[in-house]
């Protein structure tokens, strides 16, 4: 019997117990970066005013965070609805918890800041996408438009904010003025962009390819003085 029981013991230490959690294998699985929290993610319903995100999938991107560091994910997506990072990591699921900590998100080329903005006279702290970065920076808001009946599709609508140096970004209706005044000599290239595309100006990710198009003609401009 007295040897049997040291036998035993050296038995319960050794064996793995199917009834406990390996927390090495669920951290390697989850590493939350001290930003990060574990969610589980509703399915994305589009015809419901429920859920909807800018990209259904998830997408490649990346974090910064206010110290310089980067951390590239796999899987990244904007939750419009709950305004709200969602990322994927391995097999599981999690949410920028911290924004505050982050300089700046990027999914599959497209930006977001997290930061104060003026709405209706009221300061309100979210996520902006960034259209163009300068002396004044530009910024899309997206919000959704809620419907009263179930069945009918829910819409993405968009505010415009732009923000002045030692100011916080302010709504304006249009961008389109603000991006004239900024490539004044390449109007008759931005709105011909715009027209040659069909692009509106109340289109975010059209506005994005219209700054890089405008952008890209400068340094050309440049190169062949």
């Amino acid at each position: 019997m007295k040897k049997f029981l040291p036998l035993l013991l050296i038995l319960i230490i050794n064996i793995p117990s199917g009834f406990c959690s390996d927390n090495t294998v669920q951290t390697s699985q989850f590493p939350n970066y001290g930003i990060l929290h574990y969610f589980v993610p509703s399915p994305n319903v589009k015809n419901t005013n429920t859920l909807l995100y800018d990209n259904d999938f998830f997408l490649p991107g990346k974090i910064v965070t206010h110290n310089k560091s980067i951390i590239s994910l796999n899987g990244m997506r904007y939750n419009i609805t709950e305004d709200a990072i969602e990322c994927q990591i391995n097999k599981q699921y999690c949410r920028i918890s911290s924004p505050n900590k982050i300089s700046e998100v990027e999914i599959n080329d497209t930006h977001y800041v997290y930061k104060k903005y003026l709405q209706n006279g009221d300061s309100i702290q979210g996520y902006l996408q960034k259209i163009y970065t300068g002396q004044q920076n530009l910024y899309v808001k997206h919000f959704i438009k809620k419907s009263k009946n179930l069945d009918t599709k829910c819409d993405i609508k968009s505010m415009f904010f732009i923000e002045r140096e030692g100011g916080l970004p302010q709504k304006v209706h249009s961008l389109r003025l603000e991006l004239l005044k900024i490539y004044k000599s390449q109007t008759n290239s931005a709105n011909l962009f715009m027209k040659n595309n069909n692009y509106k100006w109340n289109d975010s990710k059209a506005l994005v390819q219209l700054v890089n198009y405008l952008e890209e003609l400068a340094a050309n401009n440049v190169a062949s003085r």
